[in-house]
């Protein structure tokens, strides 16, 4: 009798690696948004990919890729595109090295039980099409979006009822190549937590070999039946399936292994004919690429999470710093931060009271959230100190032996801190941070003597250079993430760059853009933090 199966649709897949990690995502919407925003429908949390930096549009049967006016380019195969029909292997770069999208069209994972089937109908007893019936039950739950440890639970489910066997165990592949226990039961759908009576070894080699262990009567099997566990445990029946991972074409010959499916019992099985042996190898394999699937799923959500609690710290970080443009009757203060990730490690700080303006700069040793976190503790300390009337020196060396108590050596920072009083005298205090600038009467000099970063020796002694001040003069505290900006050919910004801007109606916009012509628009690899105070008349 003939059995007419229905046509399925391809399935539309983007798999994305990053730095030889592998994550597949479904394309199931239309247009579909890849960038770095949370609201991305692929989402790629690096600084060198614009928000929104591409979409994938369906046509019919066809999909296009369409960039979204990114900083760095789209590119199909090596090609810059604007728009570009997408076929199966095409594989996509966004500007940034070490980061590759591949395309992929593919059968539903549950076709390979058509093959199946064709077989059964064709030459088997009820028996068959009944543990046939168990597997497409099986594939078809499985692919009803269920999480992670159900997923699990119905592998064991239906691999205990159709081969009878007393007991399931699947094992998961960790980071060091062993196999961890994920998820036991009975045939009775008790859940089991100890395997100490399993046969180690077979799951071992199972894992190690991606090779298969399925044998109704041990006893027949003499490399089997010499086994201490199995002899131990009077194990007759014994399955070891791997779980593999199908990869993309670019990926070696072969597949992954993922983990082990394992079934054994006390009792000869007479269940495993050849068919029931590919039964079982389909359903390990429809398994596997479920499994994957629910735990991206999972490891999608996380991302989610962690963007957004990143966006509300970042957001926490802007409110804490001062505003832009800060003024008093002798004096005014402009300043600008970007991180270059989410959070940053620079910091400033204003504080203005009746008879002096004082400012702060640092720059924390390396990036992201350690790095932002020591800087919101410095920028809180230094804050306190100078509001509660402390001195200049006495506020650096309070925050110097906070940190060497605390870190000890582990994350320091360079700072530098300014003091302009309404008589106009200057105090500066450089720890270990780039030189200053100074435009005062048309000359401009730079300020070189400091001491050493905060945070890395407790009793350290500091010293305030002073100097006079006069009315539209102009003192430049900056970052190395300006000084040190590349540009395509490697060659840095500089301090040489940056003299003639202090003449201008708003050296700040103008360095910022300077520095962005000269880096040919490249993702800026470190925080740029710019303030600029002035004696007014």
């Amino acid at each position: 009798m003939a059995v007419a199966l229905p046509v399925r649709p391809l399935l539309r897949t983007l798999v994305i690696e990053v730095g030889g990690q592998q994550r597949r995502v479904p394309i199931t919407t239309s247009p579909f948004a890849i960038g770095r925003s949370d609201d991305c429908d692929a989402i790629i949390p690096d600084f060198r990919v614009s928000r929104l930096h591409a979409k994938i549009l369906q046509e019919g049967d066809q999909f296009y890729l369409l960039d979204a006016d990114s900083r760095h380019g789209t590119f199909v195969n090596g090609t810059r595109i604007q728009r570009q029909l997408l076929k199966t292997g095409d594989e996509i770069t966004l500007g940034a090295p070490g980061l590759k999208l591949t395309f992929v069209e593919s059968e539903p994972a549950s076709s390979s039980t058509n093959i199946l089937l064709t077989r059964l109908v064709a030459d088997s007893d009820s028996s068959e099409l009944e543990k046939l019936r168990l597997f497409l039950d099986a594939t078809r739950s499985l692919g009803s979006g269920l999480v992670v440890n159900d997923v699990l639970r119905k592998m064991l489910d239906v691999g205990l009822r159709i081969t009878r066997a007393e007991r399931g165990f699947i094992y998961l592949k960790q980071k060091d190549g062993k196999p961890a226990l994920a998820c036991g039961q009975d045939a009775a759908g008790n859940p089991i937590t100890a395997d100490r009576d399993v046969s180690h070894s077979v799951v071992q080699e199972a894992m190690s070999s991606a090779s298969e262990f399925i044998t109704g009567d041990t006893a027949q099997q003499a490399a089997l039946a010499a086994r201490q566990s199995i002899v131990l445990n009077e194990l007759r029946t014994v399955i070891a399936i791997p779980l593999r991972l199908k990869r993309v074409s670019a990926a070696p010959a072969g597949a992954e292994v993922s983990g082990v499916l394992y079934l054994d019992g006390r009792s000869i099985s007479r269940n495993l004919s050849g068919v029931s042996n590919d039964v079982l190898r389909a359903l390990a394999s429809e398994c596997a690429a479920v499994l994957e699937s629910a735990m991206l799923v999972e490891s999608e959500q996380a991302a989610r999470q962690y963007h957004k609690e990143m966006e509300i710290a970042a957001g926490i970080q802007r409110s804490l710093i001062s505003a832009a443009d800060v003024g008093c009757d002798f004096a005014r203060v402009t300043g600008r931060s970007i991180p270059c990730k989410e959070v940053g490690g620079d910091l400033y700080d204003v504080n203005v009271s009746p008879d002096a303006v004082t400012v702060i700069v640092a720059d924390v040793s390396g990036k992201g959230v350690s790095a932002a976190l020591l800087a919101s503790v410095i920028h809180g300390m230094f804050y306190a100190q100078i509001s509660s009337g402390t001195s200049l020196l006495d506020a650096v060396a309070s925050v110097n032996r906070f940190l060497c108590s605390r870190v000890a050596g582990q994350k320091y920072a360079t700072l530098m801190a300014a003091q302009l009083d309404r008589k106009g005298t200057l105090r500066v205090v450089n720890c270990g941070h780039v030189p200053a600038i100074v435009l005062e009467n048309g000359t401009v000099s730079q300020i070189t003597d400091g001491d050493m970063p905060v945070g890395l020796m407790p009793n350290v002694r500091f010293h305030a250079i002073e100097r006079p001040f006069t009315p539209g003069s102009r003192l430049l505290i900056l970052t190395d993430g300006i000084t040190e900006t590349e540009s395509p050919a490697g060659a840095e910004f500089g301090f040489s760059g940056l003299e003639p801007y202090l003449l201008s109606q708003d050296p700040l916009a103008d360095i910022l853009a300077a520095v962005q012509t000269f880096s040919a628009g490249q993702e800026a690899q470190d925080d740029r933090t710019l303030l600029l105070l002035e004696r007014t008349a």
